[in-house]
């Protein structure tokens, strides 16, 4: 009879803790799409207008799985428009300490561009997903993401843009020695194909690039991109580049340094690089009129004397060569390289 009694018991308390659960579940996928509303009813306050044709919540009983369909950005203040057809996004049931987002496969963007005209710009992708991590009081940790065979159109002229794989990774930090936030980041990119007259000379295929750097400084998220760059840059701002590595064609670059901005938004950076292929590059920058061709062959001349000539033959190598940027100059080593104007943020 006990026994009877006590399963009975566990049988009851288990309906409970299911029905309990259940009602919880249904709840909270309930007030989904009015959190959703909220916050898009915030976010327009900012500038940001961030509308749908609908929200479905799945995923019970050990997840939600929320689709926007039709999702559509428009950013008022910095002029850019997204949209697709879907967008959506999962989380934990009981933990919404990391949201995971899978992006339709194909993006349309608009960017407002000088003349007051919208440029139209086409994304695709094969897979892949963004994760958010958040920390205790919902404030962004950590972002990661990983897209596979992407394909860009409209950003250039003419051609097609494709990528093997483009990897991101962003984490917020504080400094515990100055107190100042941090942002951590990462970049890699694989097997690029870009257009052909995107760099003249270099090549269409660029195999790989490698980005490590921390960017010193609060960005305020309430203001236009250029107030806000412009104010991360007054209270000395920095991009502290940890890695930086590319292979573009015959170009080979590894650097490390510092990177800020002048008071005409021109880089100034104090650089460490090793580069193969620099003869190359220079050409390309002649054929691009961005030096003169005297210039250009006094820069391959000073350069043959200061490379190593390795002994297999193969290309010479500047090898810990100074890179400055300072009142809109390039140089490397002690050549004037190149001119390099304002970041363009109107």
């Amino acid at each position: 009879m006990r026994l009877v009694l006590l399963a009975a018991f566990a049988a009851g308390a288990i309906v409970i803790a299911v029905a309990g659960y259940s009602g919880y579940w249904f709840i909270a996928a309930g007030e989904i799409g009015d959190r959703i509303d909220e916050w898009a009813e915030k976010q327009r306050a900012e500038g940001l207008e961030i509308e749908s044709t609908g929200t479905e919540v799945a995923g019970f009983p050990t997840r939600f799985e929320v689709t926007l369909r039709e999702p559509r950005i428009h950013d008022t203040r910095n002029g850019w428009r997204w949209a697709a057809q879907s967008l959506r996004a999962e989380a934990s049931a009981w933990d919404f300490s990391e949201v995971t987002v899978f992006p339709d496969r194909r993006n349309s963007v608009q960017v407002l561009v000088e003349g007051g005209e919208w440029r139209d710009i086409e994304t695709a992708f094969a897979g892949g997903q963004l994760v958010v991590r958040l920390d205790d009081e919902r404030q962004f940790k950590e972002i990661w993401l990983d897209l596979q065979g992407l394909e860009v159109a409209g950003i250039w002229p003419e051609g097609l843009a494709r990528v093997g794989s483009l990897q991101a990774n962003g984490v917020a930090l504080e400094d515990e020695a100055t107190g100042e936030e941090v942002l951590k980041t990462s970049i890699a990119v694989r097997d690029a194909v870009l257009p052909s007259d995107l760099a003249e000379g270099l090549g269409e295929t660029l195999d790989f690039l490698d980005i490590d750097a921390s960017v010193v400084g609060s960005i305020p998220s309430e203001r236009g991109t250029n107030e806000a760059i412009t104010a991360w840059r007054d209270a000395g701002g920095t991009l502290e580049l940890t890695g930086f590595r590319v292979r573009w064609g015959p170009l080979g670059v590894e650097t490390s340094g510092t990177i800020a901005l002048d008071g005409a938004m021109r880089p100034i950076a104090a650089l460490t690089a090793d580069i193969i292929g620099y003869g190359d590059v220079i050409d390309a920058l002649i054929m691009s009129n961005l030096i003169p061709l005297g210039d250009g062959f006094i820069a391959k001349v000073a350069f043959n004397m200061l490379a190593e000539k390795p002994e297999d033959g193969s290309a010479p190598v500047l090898r810990g060569v100074p890179v400055t940027a300072q009142d809109g100059t390039l140089t490397v080593a002690t050549i004037k390289l190149a001119e390099l104007p304002p970041l363009p943020l109107e």
